[in-house]
C-alpha cells in the first residue's frame, strides 16, 4: 500500500476529505517518530519502534574492475520489534 492508497483508505473510514486524512497520517507518523527518537515508541497492535546504535563499518568495493575502499561511520537506526499480535499477521 502506498501513501495515496493509505490516505484514501483513511479518508473513507473516517469520512473526511483526502487532504484532512493526509494531515492526520502525517501527524500520527510524526508523533511516532518523535517518540522513537526519544527512545521507544509503542504502536498498539503492531509493535514498538526503538533506536539502535550501529557500529562503524568498512570494506572494499570492486565495481568497475578497480578496488575502492569505503567506510561508514557509527550511527543510529530505527528498528521495529513486532508484538505478538503483529507476528500473527505476518
Amino acid at each position: 500500500m502506498n501513501k495515496a492508497q493509505l490516505v484514501e483508505a483513511v479518508a473513507g473510514k473516517l469520512e473526511v476529505s483526502k487532504a484532512e486524512a493526509g494531515r492526520i497520517i502525517e501527524d500520527v507518523v510524526g508523533t511516532i517518530i518523535e517518540g522513537a527518537v526519544a527512545g521507544e515508541c509503542v504502536v498498539p497492535g503492531l509493535g514498538k519502534l526503538v533506536t539502535v546504535d550501529t557500529a562503524a563499518r568498512s570494506g572494499v568495493s570492486k565495481l568497475g574492475g578497480e578496488s575502492k575502499a569505503w567506510t561508514k561511520p557509527a550511527g543510529q537506526t530505527l528498528k521495529l520489534r513486532l508484538s505478538t499480535a503483529g507476528k500473527a499477521l505476518v
